[in-house]
């Protein structure tokens, strides 16, 4: 082959490949396929990882927030401490109807076992933080002097609304309380409950770059 064939043939790879690119990019998350989306995103969230929403509207219009949540093709996301739900072009009941989503998530997730720790909530949770995407954590608290209905239900509705965490209370004691954790940002613990002694131990799943915690690793979960 020539150099001049071999050129045009180069040429033409190049065209098609970047071909498959743009349609990739530009139609694979328009109409029905916000669906594949919404579960590629929640799948992704579901093992541990910081998932990003971008939404380009209908209307030209562009947004970001934090994937939250996922129900059938409705994608629902944090944006300044707010849940919007998001759906297809011709959606009627989500707050924002999409032209175009993407989805982007970082580094890995590593699973580390979390043996007991106790102490003020604060410090227990700076010991705990390091360069990462988001850390999660899930297993049991128990709460001393925690016995307010009230503090008891602001650090539910922030967890179960805010986040895709989830906090429960398995047990109420007269000089405290037990939750069940899963998946719980730990900043939400340090907000709600920093002031308070703890007593926890479970699972941290913390997304990020590289592996940066003494602990135990369960598993490494990779995009």
């Amino acid at each position: 082959m020539s150099m001049e064939n071999k050129n045009v043939f180069a040429l033409i790879v190049v065209i098609a490949f970047l071909g498959f690119v743009v349609n990739y990019y530009t139609d694979h998350y328009r109409g029905g396929e916000i669906y594949e989306a919404a579960n590629r995103g929640f799948t992704l969230l579901t093992q541990g990882f910081n998932v990003t929403v971008f939404v380009e509207t209908v209307d030209g219009k562009t947004l970001e927030g934090e994937l939250f949540s996922v129900s059938g093709s409705t994608i629902y996301i944090i944006k300044d401490g707010k849940t919007l739900a998001i759906g297809g072009p011709s959606a009627t009941k989500e707050d924002i109807r999409a032209k175009h989503i993407e989805i982007k998530a970082k580094g890995s997730v590593y699973v580390y076992e979390l043996p007991p720790r106790s102490g003020k909530c604060s410090e227990v949770i700076e010991q705990l933080k390091v360069d990462a995407y988001s850390e999660r954590f899930s297993g049991i608290i128990f709460v001393k002097g925690l016995t307010d209905p009230i503090e008891i239900g602001k650090l539910k509705y922030n967890v179960d609304y805010l986040t895709y965490g989830s906090i429960d209370v398995k047990q109420s004691l007269q000089d405290g309380v037990i939750l069940t954790a899963g998946m719980v940002p730990i900043e939400m613990l340090e907000k709600y409950i920093g002031d308070k002694e703890v007593y926890m131990y479970g699972t941290l799943y913390v997304n990020s770059e590289e592996r940066n915690l003494p602990l135990r690793v369960l598993g490494v979960k990779t995009l």
